[in-house]
């Protein structure tokens, strides 16, 4: 057996080692599990592989067979099997000692981290707590101050509203305190115009009693000294028939009376001078009171004083219209003497046109003069000749100044003496009256007794031929702009008067004497430039009369 160790010695070692690391790399819970059972598998295993090699003569045996060759690598490998399991329990031990301690030490690091997350969502549940104690705190202190805000403001806006409430009711008692004084100054307004009127109309009265006395009392003077005279007279006859008186005694009586007769005619023209001026007087006080109340706009008492002031002119007034037609209002600044304040009192009275104060008779020239406070001013600036001109499609130098642009600052005050008297002479003469003018329909056209500078051929007209002319010549009408200033009155009146009803209009004579006087022609214009028309066989200087002569 020595031999065979000696000799073998490697093999065994390496079934020794074979044996070993069988032994190692078995895993530890089996060995426990189930005891010696695997080394001895394991054993069996190595005999039969020493048996197999024996059998297959894989290392050099003796001659006869030694069943202790084959026991020896299998004993090796037991042996080394079981170092190998030792060896690998123990280094188990160690491991498990280890894998205890990592695994103490992770469930003491795991039971640290719990503890430290623990204490760490404590101490965020603690902070969070804090902090939603400090945020309600701060809401609550927050919603506490706006609470305090807004009653304060509440009673801001009530107090602003309690004030305004008062200042409201006192401006509502200051306007109603005012309204009342303005009341109270208009009552007492009206109350002093109705009493200025009132002791207009006494003053007025009386003044007219006082007139009335004077003026009989310088009548039964002049009575008295005309008996006298005459009873002065019948003596000195009655004496010179007795005596036989030259004529120069009689002489002197005759001349005494003829001056107390110049006397008492001067007395009567002062008294009436005086009534007119004590007239105009009392009108121009009530219509000042009444221009003072702002006149009819005021109100209906003051719209009464006014008409009631009205009444005190002397003459009638004259008609007015409510409002013109669109376009039918004339310029009255066109009259010389009348200005924008004139011009509105006339429309105040509904005058609007030129044809209105060409129609206004004498009485109703008197009371327009009174009642603009400048009585006699109507007839010493010739404002219905002027109003007669404009109206007939004249002009006059003012006019056309005005028409062009011209502004008189001063046209509302009244014209010196010389500049009237000027300005009369240098109107043209108004047509003369015709007879049975009265009789025809509508109102007569103003005419012109001349022509303004060379009249004009009015056979242009369609439907005027040369009588037709020459009885317009004698109307007046010279110029075909005063037949397209013809209203329908006028045309009626005309057609009336030549004996031919319906033929003005039929043929439209303003119609076509407009064209003509804007510088367009007519047919029958263009026929006279052909010299298709006679020429007129009078001047028309004889006027109607030369009607006789054309027949």
């Amino acid at each position: 057996m020595q031999y065979l160790v000696a000799t073998y010695w490697m093999w065994f070692v390496v079934a020794l080692l074979m044996g070993g690391a069988v032994g190692y790399w078995l895993p530890g819970r089996q060995v426990v599990e189930s005891g010696i059972g695997p080394l001895l598998r394991w054993g069996a295993a190595a005999f039969l592989v020493g048996l197999a090699v024996v059998v297959l003569h894989v290392y050099p045996l003796r001659d006869e067979p030694d069943l202790e060759t084959v026991l020896l690598p299998a004993f090796c490998v037991a042996i080394g099997g079981l170092l190998g399991r030792w060896l690998r329990a123990a280094s188990s031990q160690a491991e498990l000692a280890r894998a205890t301690l990592a695994g103490n030490a992770q469930v003491e690091s795991a039971v640290l981290g719990a503890r430290a997350k623990a204490a760490v969502r404590s101490a965020k549940a603690v902070e969070d707590a804090r902090l939603d104690a400090e945020a309600r705190a701060a809401g609550e202190a927050r919603l506490a101050e706006a609470t305090k805000v807004a009653a304060a403001k509440a009673a801001a806006v009530k107090a602003a509203a309690a004030m305004a409430a008062v200042a409201k009711a006192a401006e509502e008692v200051r306007l109603a305190a005012e309204a009342r004084t303005a009341e109270q100054a208009r009552l007492a307004a009206v109350a002093k115009a109705a009493e200025q009127a009132r002791l207009a109309a006494e003053t007025k009265a009386a003044e007219e009693a006082r007139l009335v006395a004077a003026v009989n009392a310088v009548q039964q003077e002049r009575l008295a000294t005309e008996a006298k005279a005459a009873e002065e007279a019948r003596v000195a006859a009655l004496a010179k028939a007795a005596v036989t008186e030259t004529a120069e005694e009689v002489r002197p009586a005759a001349e005494t009376r003829a001056a107390e007769e110049a006397r008492l005619a001067a007395a009567v023209n002062a008294v009436q001078q005086e009534r007119l001026a004590t007239e105009a007087k009392a009108a121009e006080q009530v219509r000042l009171a009444a221009a003072a109340e702002g006149k009819a706009a005021q109100g209906p008492d003051v719209a009464a004083t006014t008409a009631q002031a009205t009444a005190f002119h002397p003459g009638s007034r004259p008609p007015g219209i409510a409002a013109p037609a669109e376009g039918e209002a004339d310029d009255l600044k066109r009259i010389k003497g009348m200005g924008p304040d004139i011009e509105k009192a006339c429309n105040a009275l509904g005058i609007y046109q030129f044809r209105q104060i060409a129609n206004w008779t004498p009485e109703e020239a008197i009371w327009v003069g009174h009642h603009i406070g400048f009585p006699g001013r109507i007839a010493r600036e010739h404002w219905i000749v002027q109003a007669r001109l404009l109206a007939s499609g004249g002009e006059t130098e003012h006019s056309r100044a005005v028409k062009s642009g011209f502004v008189d600052r001063k046209a509302d005050e009244p014209l010196d003496p010389a500049a009237a008297e000027m300005l009369g002479k240098s109107l043209p003469e108004q047509a003369a009256v015709v007879d049975g003018e009265d009789k025809h329909p509508g109102r007569r056209p103003y005419g012109l007794a001349t022509p303004l500078g060379k009249a004009d051929n009015l056979k242009r007209i369609r439907g005027v031929g040369p009588q037709n002319e020459t009885r317009l010549h004698g109307l007046g009408i010279w110029h075909v702009s005063q037949i397209a200033a013809w209203t329908d009155e006028n045309v009626k009146w005309v057609g009336s008067y030549l004996g031919s009803s319906g033929r003005t209009q039929r043929d439209n004579w303003v119609a076509q004497a407009r064209d003509l006087a804007a510088g367009k022609g007519t047919e029958s214009s263009r026929r006279v430039a052909a010299g298709k028309v006679p020429p007129p066989k009078d001047d028309g200087s004889l006027g109607q009369d030369n009607v006789q002569t054309l027949k």
